[in-house]
């Protein structure tokens, strides 16, 4: 007989970010959560969106992750099971991102995924959540030129991670989604050095699919870099 060999979750820790408003994050997360958990990963959504990806997953909750730090509830009352075991969500509820930040990084080592959906922006919490991160998602608009609210984000996140390099998904408009991507790319060539790769357009077909495989290679090459 072979020993049983105890499984041990990847622990990867990914925050989907966005520059504007608007950009669908809730939708991306759940649908890349989903299909994690579909191929039989385990999976930990935290909404720091102030309760709308919960609303998105059309989940009834009470208990949030405020409750659990500052009022003594505990982890699994805070943490809803959706129809697929694998793939829980817990909401931060008036816990900030900061605060949450502690735990986030201990949960990831019981996850193999701990995807975190965070308001637009970039806060010093978003820096210190981009910084801890195995691999980020960073979505943009193609409109006009609010692509280079991306590029401030990144700029900011390189100040404390030099090496932060996102996984950035145009929104909107398709047909400026090459060219933006372009501008964006060759912007932080110049001004900030090696550029983040491109992921594609929120309405590409099997994103998500497409996104959890480009995340794996990225974690394995910056595991040897």
């Amino acid at each position: 007989m072979f020993p049983r060999r105890e499984y041990q979750p990847a622990g990867r820790l990914v925050p989907i970010l966005a520059a504007s408003t608007d950009l669908h994050q809730s939708e991306l997360t759940l649908e890349l959560a989903g299909t994690a958990a579909a191929f039989g990963e385990t999976v930990l959504v935290l909404d720091a969106k102030g309760g709308h990806l919960m609303e998105a997953a059309g989940l009834i909750y009470r208990t949030t992750l405020g409750d659990v730090l500052y009022r003594g509830a505990r982890f699994r009352d805070a943490c809803y099971v959706t129809s697929n075991e694998h793939f829980s969500v817990a909401a931060c509820g008036d816990a900030g991102l900061d605060d949450v930040l502690g735990s986030v990084a201990a949960l990831s080592l019981s996850y193999d995924w701990v995807f975190v959906a965070t308001e637009a922006g970039c806060t010093p919490a978003h820096i210190r959540l981009s910084a801890a991160s195995d691999v980020s998602v960073l979505s943009y608009d193609t409109e006009a030129d609010k692509f280079m609210r991306a590029y401030w984000m990144i700029e900011a996140v390189r100040t404390r991670a030099p090496k932060f390099d996102p996984l950035i998904l145009s929104v909107g408009p398709r047909h400026q989604a090459v060219d933006t991507a372009m501008m964006l790319i060759e912007t932080v060539r110049e001004f900030l050095g090696a550029p983040p790769p491109y992921a594609g357009h929120l309405s590409d077909p099997d994103l998500a699919q497409r996104l959890l495989v480009q995340m794996q290679q990225e974690i394995a090459r910056r595991a040897v870099a």
